[in-house]
Formats: C-alpha cells, structure tokens, sequence
C-alpha cells in the first residue's frame, strides 16, 4: 500500500513546514520589528490560543459529517489546507510591514493544527487492526525528526550561511522564506495518497 506512505510523509512535512517556521518565528518578530524580549511571544500566544484551539475544535466537527466517512475527501482537504495556507505562510517574513506580518500568521498558523487530526487518524484508518500502533508510531517519529531535528538544523545552517555567521534578521528572513515553501510539498504527498486510496483498495480486492 502506498497511501499510508504518502499520509505519513505529508504529516512530517506538516511538521517541517509550519512548526519548523514557529521555532524560530518569536526571535523573527523580536529582531526584524525592533522589539523587545519576549514580544514575539506576546504576539503568537492568541494566535495559538484562540487560531489553534478553533481550527482544532473545526477540524473535529467538519470531517465528523457524513461527506467527510469518505478518505479521500479527508485526503483532499488536509492537502487543500495546507497548499492555500502555505502562500500566507511565506508572505509572512516576506513582508516587512508588522502588521501584515499580525494578519498573515492568522491566516495560516491555524492551519499547522488543521492537519493532526485528520491525517493521524487517516493513518489508523490505513494499517491492519494489528499494525496500527506501529503505523501511528513511525507517523510521530517522521514528524518529529522533521519538526525537532531537521527544522532547526535547516534553518540555523541557512541562516549562518546569510549572514556569514553573525545572526541578523535578514539572514533569518530568507532562511525562513526557504522553509516556507515546503507547505507545497507537504500537500503534494496528501494529494498522491487520495490518488493511491482507490489504487490500494482495488489491490487489496484483487488480492482477497
């Protein structure tokens, strides 16, 4: 089966793209706005709060319908959110007015919420009874490498290289704009397990 693949490197790359960028977005705010310490912090906490905790709460109730028993329209979704919630995502550091900067992450900070839901428990959906811890284990240890390793990696070598190894805000603004991106590549696996879903149904058919 491919789809579980494609579900699990869509999560992962959830994590890579929209928590990736949150790691760093708090020190962003702080160097390229002039604030002080502790002010990105100010910023991004109602967001989280009130953004996350909506978009949470939305996700249970619209794939609770009956339209969404259909994975492939769960499929579609996560992968429709994340591609339109990507383009705010990068005019966000692309910008240099704050608030618009504000606006942007409204619009997109609730999608890296949007997502967890929906594709963890697609990945239940997809493994054997007997396989579903270990297919929602490795779907957490993708995400996490993506999230807690490669992110920061990423970003900090990006940024050094900018900045020829004196952190500046422009350096972090285009190590930042690079990361943005990789929304689309996040929603490229969510649309290719769609595609695998009915492919790997009529496999399993043809096989019983």
């Amino acid at each position: 089966q491919d789809h579980p693949l494609h579900i699990a490197m869509g999560s992962a790359l959830s994590a890579l793209w929209g928590w990736g960028l949150m790691w760093f977005t708090p020190s962003y705010i702080e160097r390229m706005y002039g604030l002080g310490e502790g002010n990105g912090g100010v910023i991004l906490s109602p967001i989280h709060l009130l953004g996350g905790a909506g978009a949470t709460l939305f996700t249970a109730w619209l794939v609770g319908r009956p339209e969404f028993t259909d994975q492939k329209r769960v499929m579609r979704l996560c992968a429709v959110v994340t591609a339109l919630a990507t383009i705010p995502s990068f005019y966000a550091y692309y910008t240099h007015s704050l608030g618009m900067m504000k606006l942007m992450l409204w619009l997109y900070v609730p999608a890296i919420y949007f997502y967890l839901g929906p594709s963890f428990a697609a990945v239940q959906n997809a493994a054997p009874p007997r396989m579903r811890a270990i297919f929602v284990a490795v779907s957490l240890l993708l995400a996490n490498v993506f999230n807690l390793i490669v992110a920061p990696w990423f970003v900090g070598t990006l940024s050094d290289h900018f900045s020829g190894g004196v952190p500046t805000a422009d350096s972090l603004r285009l190590a930042l704009l690079v990361l943005a991106p990789s929304g689309f590549w996040s929603a490229f696996h969510y649309w290719r397990a769609e595609r695998h879903l009915e492919a790997d149904a009529q496999r399993i058919a043809d096989h019983a």
